[in-house]
C-alpha cells in the first residue's frame, strides 16, 4: 500500500466555493484525514482523484483531464445525511458544510467504504 504524507496533501490542496484553509469545516476535515488509517488515506485519494498512487514528486504534481490539476476541496450546502461527493477529472472534493467534526467524519468513512457509486445519501 503506498504511503501518503498528509502534510503534503494539505499544503497542495487549493479550496473553492467559499472554504479556505481556516474554515473550521476544513480543519476538522485535515484533523479526520490525519486520523485515518493508511488504507483510508488510499481509499480517499482513489475517491476523489480515481488513483490509489501519489505522483512521483508529490501532490504537487496531481494530474487532472487537462494537465496539472491540484486537490481540491469544494464547499457544499448541508442537509441531513449528505455525502461527499467528487470529480475525479478534476481532483475536487464537494465536501458538505457539515454542522460537526464527528458528522464529518461519519459522512466521509460511509463515502470511503461504499465506494464512489453516485449515492449523495445514506
Amino acid at each position: 500500500m503506498p504511503e501518503i504524507d498528509v502534510e503534503d496533501w494539505c499544503t497542495n490542496t487549493e479550496y473553492t466555493s467559499g472554504y479556505d484553509p481556516e474554515d473550521p469545516v476544513i480543519q476538522w476535515f485535515w484533523e479526520v484525514v490525519r486520523s485515518l488509517t493508511q488504507e483510508e488515506h488510499v481509499l480517499l485519494l482513489q475517491f476523489v482523484t480515481g488513483s490509489s498512487r501519489v505522483p512521483h514528486g508529490g501532490f504537487a504534481y496531481l494530474m487532472g483531464g487537462s494537465g496539472l490539476q491540484k486537490f481540491t476541496i469544494a464547499a457544499v450546502p448541508y442537509t441531513s445525511n449528505l455525502l461527499p461527493t467528487s470529480s475525479t477529472c478534476i481532483n475536487m472534493l464537494k465536501l458538505p458544510e457539515y454542522p460537526g467534526q464527528e458528522v464529518l467524519r461519519d459522512r466521509l468513512l460511509v463515502a470511503l467504504h461504499c465506494g464512489s457509486y453516485g449515492y449523495t445519501m445514506a
